[in-house]
């Protein structure tokens, strides 16, 4: 049987329409895995999906989400979060059961639009910039503390610079390419042009923004593996009630008052000896 030869199309290299951060500007690659047509099932496509959510959901995502405190770091200085050993379990599940009720629950709220704008759109394209204009304007808005804005700006930024990366096309490059881009529309955006369902979409960026908490918490606390898994296992119930919420709630009129961490977050420049950027 012949091998295929290097000028078949089975080995010609995949050219990729990506938008690189560096010069921020779109240019063209190759992929070093050549172009393969097939034909999913329906079964494989859901579990496709669920692997996609399963990598950009992922807290180790290259995005430098590790980097994030998103102001626990004062609280835990201020001990608005409770430092003993056998206290600060339930101080800290206490503190994120509220962030999912206030500033958690908003950010979902945004996801599920921006993933809804996504499927509205022609398959594939981003029509114009304002497409996704007015949620960054809200998000930068309604986040007053600066740290915690430019954090969130950071992460959409690298989110969908990854995104585009990996999965090349019109819309996610210029999704990239947007001056503001804020991670919880990025994030729903993204999931959205991959047709990835709603409800798992915006479960999976609340539970992946709970475990970034948690992982910055270990570093902060006395908090073991076990303990740090017991909260994010005891946690699931209020992530589905913030899912269930933003369900029924409107964009136009949605909007979050959460004082502790902003504050938290405006007085985390002041603290002498930090460990994170926000």
């Amino acid at each position: 049987m012949r091998q295929p030869g290097r000028g078949d199309a089975a080995h010609r290299r995949r050219p990729i329409d990506c938008f690189d951060m560096a010069t921020k500007q779109n240019r063209v690659v190759f992929s070093r895995y050549p172009a393969v047509a097939c034909v999913l099932s329906l079964p494989d496509l859901r579990c496709l999906s669920v692997l996609q959510i399963l990598q950009l959901a992922d807290s180790a995502l290259p995005v430098g989400s590790m980097a994030h405190s998103l102001g626990l770091e004062a609280l835990v200085f201020d001990e608005d979060i409770e430092p003993g050993v056998q206290s600060c379990p339930a101080s800290l599940e206490l503190y994120l059961e509220d962030s999912l009720s206030e500033s958690l629950l908003f950010d979902a709220v945004l996801c599920r639009e921006a993933h809804t704008r996504a499927l509205r759109d022609a398959p594939g394209v981003l029509n114009d910039d304002d497409t996704v204009f007015d949620l960054n304007q809200s998000a930068s808005a309604l986040r007053v503390a600066r740290e915690s804005r430019d954090a969130s700006l950071t992460l959409g930024r690298r989110f969908a610079a990854l995104a585009a990366a990996l999965h090349p096309g019109p819309a996610l490059s210029r999704l990239a390419g947007l001056p503001e881009l804020h991670h919880s529309v990025a994030f729903g955006f993204t999931l959205g042009t991959l047709a990835i369902d709603p409800e798992l979409t915006v479960s999976a960026f609340l539970h992946q923004a709970v475990l970034n908490m948690i992982s910055a918490a270990q570093r902060l606390l006395p908090l073991g593996q076990i303990q740090a898994s017991r909260i994010a296992w005891d946690l699931k119930p209020a992530i589905l009630d913030a899912v269930n919420q933003s369900r029924s709630l409107s964009f136009s009129t949605v909007c979050s008052f959460a004082h502790l961490p902003d504050l938290a977050s405006m007085r985390h420049s002041c603290l002498a000896t930090r460990l994170f950027i926000s």
